[in-house]
């Protein structure tokens, strides 16, 4: 046998062999990739790697939300509890959570409070539209708290945990009011509280046992004092100061900075119906009127615009609050606005920036 022959001989053994181990042992493309997660688990076996998931949470506040009224006659005659947040569903959608201020109890009746009327009543259904869009918890502390009498507080409650939604700020009695509540996400643990400057469309005047109020200092430090052993981080929800006008007043600062100093991180306003600016105070931010969010008051401008405000907590502190200029029309239904209108509305307010960043 010649040399020539020999070194071709083992060159083929050598090619089928490659051949054959290539057939046994490499996966076949079209087959679909080993998922990342179960091939680290086959190498290791028992002593895989646990994968931090990302520490970041990302909460859209808004401000006023009204389910009755022009509002729920332009849902029945859609057949839709959706319609008034269709076109913000995927940024709704985009966060951990959402949070806002529920202007209408719900009372188990269904009949539609009529246009002008100040007693607003929300369908029962109508608590679709906020599960669909991502709202986990609610302030119920407002002036409308009372609209269906403590029935409507207790049924309003009870139809939002029913329906996966938290309520802070109302109840059966100032415990129940003031009760603090925790959303967890990936570990990281928000707290929230809600008070009012009243429960009724009183200005404040008479006091009872089941809207927590702006003016009870006492409760509010005692109740931030307890959070903070209990939360990552906390957020205080504000109805107060007066409408149609663009400057806090000082029952809002006060209330605000109390908050903050005791240990909130942010405080977000409501119930001007107009927004109003941005403060940052000690270790935190306060918004004191985000706005109409959902509602029906198209009768000027500014209370046809409101704002949304997305927070991001990174290592259990605010990073940035990210500034969503939204418009309300046909009665009902809200959006973004265009860069066109959100220019407008950044000059109007004097934001010189959409992004507010609170870490480095």
């Amino acid at each position: 046998m010649s040399k020539r022959f020999l070194i071709i001989l083992i060159i083929c053994v050598a090619a089928s062999g490659t051949v054959f181990l290539a057939r046994k042992f490499v996966r076949p493309i079209s087959a679909p990739p080993l998922p990342q997660r179960e091939f680290v688990d086959q190498l290791l076996g028992d002593d895989s790697v646990k994968v931090k998931p990302p520490d970041q949470v990302q909460i859209i506040l808004v401000g006023d939300i009204m389910l009755s009224r022009n509002v729920a006659a332009a849902i029945k005659k859609a057949g839709n509890p959706d319609l008034p947040f269709l076109q913000l569903s995927d940024f709704l959608n985009s966060s951990d959570f959402n949070f806002g201020n529920l202007e209408s109890p719900f009372s188990g009746r269904n009949n539609i409070t009529p246009s002008g009327s100040m007693v607003f009543n929300a369908p029962t259904d109508n608590v679709k539209g906020l599960v669909d869009n991502n709202f986990k918890i609610l302030s119920l502390a407002n002036n409308h708290a009372l609209d269906q009498g403590i029935t409507g507080i207790i049924f309003t409650r009870k139809h939002l945990a029913e329906s996966g939604i938290i309520s802070v700020g109302a109840g059966n009695n100032q415990d129940e009011a003031w009760q603090s509540e925790l959303v967890e996400v990936r570990g990281i643990k928000i707290g929230f509280l809600a008070a009012s400057y009243a429960s009724a469309n009183d200005s404040g005047k008479i006091k009872n046992a089941y809207v927590a109020r702006t003016d009870d200092f006492e409760n509010l430090k005692l109740k931030i004092e307890n959070l903070k052993s209990r939360s990552d981080f906390i957020i205080v929800s504000m109805h107060a100061g007066t409408e149609y006008t663009r400057q806090p007043n000082a029952a809002q600062t006060d209330f605000a900075h109390a908050a903050i100093d005791a240990g909130a991180n942010v405080v977000v306003g409501h119930h001007p119906h107009w927004v109003q600016g941005y403060e940052k105070y000690g270790n935190g931010i306060i918004f004191y009127s985000l706005g109409n969010f959902i509602f029906d008051q198209e009768w000027s401008q500014k209370t046809k615009e409101g704002l949304a405000v997305k927070i991001k907590i990174s290592d259990s502190k605010l990073q940035s609050a990210e500034l969503f200029p939204i418009i309300i029309e046909n009665y009902c239904c809200a959006r973004l606005m265009t860069e066109k209108e959100k220019t407008g509305f950044m000059n109007t307010y004097n934001l010189a920036t959409s992004t507010i960043w609170l870490l480095p």
